[in-house]
């Protein structure tokens, strides 16, 4: 067995993307892991090995890593190298060349949570006589490590990976300067790739499975709260470090209270983590939360969050002053971006909630919203609230309804079907009559351009170019289909035209126990009644049966009299949208949005059932071509 390493590399310069928006306040190195910073463990370990010099890699917040180690109280030398760029795993080392020397090296990654003896690790490299030791897993993680039966790692890209035979590469290795021989010429590069390069040459790096070692990712919002169940930090921690939080609590409560956090006595909590400047009011109960900062009370479930003044938007504290509200003492969960470039986040002061949208002037309808929430109240639709604006700034407070939309209502209770939607046709009868007499009465109200030809047309183009061309590789939309849906345009410019949602699907309509409110109403414009209705009632985010569809068209026939046509136009609607909303999903599914290519295929089948319906033979053919296309694709 070779002598204990004295030096050692620590791998601290990720971006932590994976954990944001937690690492928008604090580098991914001191999330705190059972109370202790994920840096701070590795650290440890080291010592405990009796590393002497310790380099620390830095990039994102560097200041912040920088004081962490300045107060610690460290029995190691540690020194700090900042990467202006990011240099890799492997292209870290060259500018430690100097300082690591002569003699084998640790290399680990400061995201894992790792509880492993040295001996094996130790013993690994012996056997190798050569380039490197890397432990490995062998049960959790992606298993894409292939080894012989001498522990020789012989591929690091396995095409089969997970199945027997296969490890997981834990991010701690052991190295030999021989590893600059094989690093890629270039600045930025991997352990990885330097560990392949040997191999191309004949020198393979050892591959030690520890017995009775612990080891997890801590890199992603779900491994970070999946090691603060009971059953992963009992494993994780050493006996001692577990006595002791059994005895605060931590273990028992699955809540993790850390760095001065202020969280009532009464707070329950389930894999649950609080740090930094946060308090959680009385009686608050909070169930797969990370919150670092801000002030939160009620039930919380699957929050991630931040103090707002750490969130990274130059904009919402303004928004905050208008509200009345502190940026310290408001939480900020990021819920992410949707179309229209839009970003959105829910906002916690205490036991109040908002929704901040910050939005782009590239697409000019997301200036209208505010106004728009403001007309369609005044109308009787029901919309949130709108608490403050920004004009100038490009954002936006609103009333936060929750997440208890339609869509999710109907994939939990489907039978409750007729329940809920039958005052969804009223409150959408009520959009298109009242709302539009309130469009004609105000001349100032800006709406997005009407639909015309132009643009039924546009969403025909959208169709063919993300749908058929780029999905499925066809030359162009047929020409038969093409005059059919131009067949489809005219007939619905010939309807009355009424203020459209122009977005009105299952997914856009929240619930507060009966009551509703309808979001996502910045296309507001002027059409015929039959696209909303058939947005809805043809949405491929929800299976309605072809009897309940027509009842609900009934219902809304009843509430809208003046509007028959939008009721005998339905189906005709239903292919307009249709089209338009493939046209959508497969533009999303091309920028990675990969969800939406879920409900191309049930968009397909509603595509070819209303053609039928309509007599567009051309439409249906396709449809049924398409379906076919699709099929193949998801077997």
């Amino acid at each position: 067995m070779i002598p204990r390493p004295k030096q050692a590399v620590v791998l601290a310069a990720g971006l932590g993307t994976r954990l944001r928006p937690l690492t928008l306040a604090r580098p991914k190195p001191l999330m705190p892991l059972w109370n202790v910073p994920l840096l701070e463990r590795i650290l440890r370990l080291l010592e405990e090995w009796g590393v002497e010099r310790i380099a620390v890699n830095l990039h994102s917040l560097p200041e912040e890593i920088q004081a962490f180690l300045d107060r610690r109280d460290s029995r190691a030398e540690i020194r700090t190298s900042y990467e202006p760029e990011i240099l890799g795993t492997a292209g870290a080392l060259r500018p430690l060349r100097s300082f690591l020397g002569a003699e084998p090296f640790w290399v680990v990654n400061a995201d894992i949570a790792a509880r492993v003896a040295v001996e094996p690790l130790l013993q690994a490299f012996a056997a190798g006589h050569g380039l490197a030791a890397a432990w490995l897993e062998p049960k959790k993680g992606p298993r894409t490590v292939e080894a012989d039966r001498r522990g020789r790692i012989t591929c690091y890209r396995s095409p089969t990976p997970g199945v027997p035979g296969t490890f997981t590469f834990c991010g701690l290795q052991l190295v030999s300067p021989r590893i600059f021989e094989f690093l890629p010429d270039r600045p930025f590069c991997t352990l990885v790739e330097a560990y392949e390069n040997a191999l191309m040459c004949g020198v393979c790096v050892q591959g030690a499975v520890a017995k009775g070692s612990f080891w997890d990712d801590a890199g992603t919002i779900d491994a970070y709260l999946r090691l603060h169940d009971r059953g992963a930090a009992a494993k994780g921690m050493p006996p001692e470090e577990r006595d002791q939080q059994l005895v605060d609590g931590g273990l028992e409560l699955g809540l993790w209270v850390s760095e001065g956090a202020e969280v009532a006595e009464d707070v329950r909590g389930s894999r649950s983590v609080v740090f930094g400047e946060t308090r959680v009011l009385p009686g608050s109960v909070l169930k797969r939360c990370v919150i670092g900062g801000g002030c939160v009370g009620g039930r919380l479930d699957d929050v991630v969050c931040v103090a707002a003044d750490k969130a990274g938007d130059d904009a919402l504290p303004e928004a905050l002053d208008e509200l009345g509200w502190s940026p310290r003492e408001t939480a900020a969960a990021f819920l992410g971006t949707r179309g229209s470039n839009r970003s959105f986040w829910r906002l916690y002061h205490g036991a109040d909630r908002a929704i901040y949208i910050r939005y782009s002037l590239e697409r000019s309808e997301n200036a209208h919203y505010a106004g728009h929430a403001r007309l369609l109240a005044e109308a009787g639709v029901p919309v949130p609230q709108v608490l403050a604006e920004l004009a100038q700034r490009c954002c936006l407070v609103m009333e936060d309804w929750g997440d208890d939309s339609l869509q999710k209502r109907m994939a939990a209770r489907p039978e409750r079907a007729e329940t809920w939607y039958l005052p969804v046709m009223e409150a959408l009868a009520r959009l298109h009559v009242e709302g539009t007499r309130r469009v004609a009465a105000e001349s100032d109200t800006i709406l997005e351009p009407p639909f015309d030809a132009a643009l039924y047309g546009w969403e025909h183009g959208l169709f063919e170019t993300h749908l058929l061309k780029e999905r499925y590789g066809l030359a162009a939309l047929p020409s038969d289909v093409a005059r059919e849906l131009r067949q489809v345009a005219a007939r619905l410019l010939d309807a009355p035209q009424v203020a459209l949602h122009r977005d009105f699907q299952s997914s856009n309509i929240l619930f507060r126990g009966r009551r509703m409110a309808f979001i996502d109403f910045q296309g507001l414009r002027m059409g015929a009644a039959a696209y909303d209705l058939a947005s809805l009632l043809y949405d491929p985010y929800v299976t309605l049966t072809p009897e309940l569809r027509v009842r609900l068209a009934r219902a809304y026939e009843i509430c809208a009299p003046g509007l028959h046509d939008g009721v005998a136009l339905l189906h005709i609607g239903a292919v307009q949208r249709l089209v338009q909303a493939l046209g959508a999903f497969g533009r999303l599914a091309s920028v990675g949005q990969a969800g939406f290519m879920r409900y191309i295929l049930p968009a397909l089948q509603n595509l070819l059932e209303v053609a039928d319906i309509c007599g567009l033979d051309a439409v249906g053919g396709l449809a049924e071509e398409l379906i076919a296309k699709e099929t193949l694709i998801l077997l």
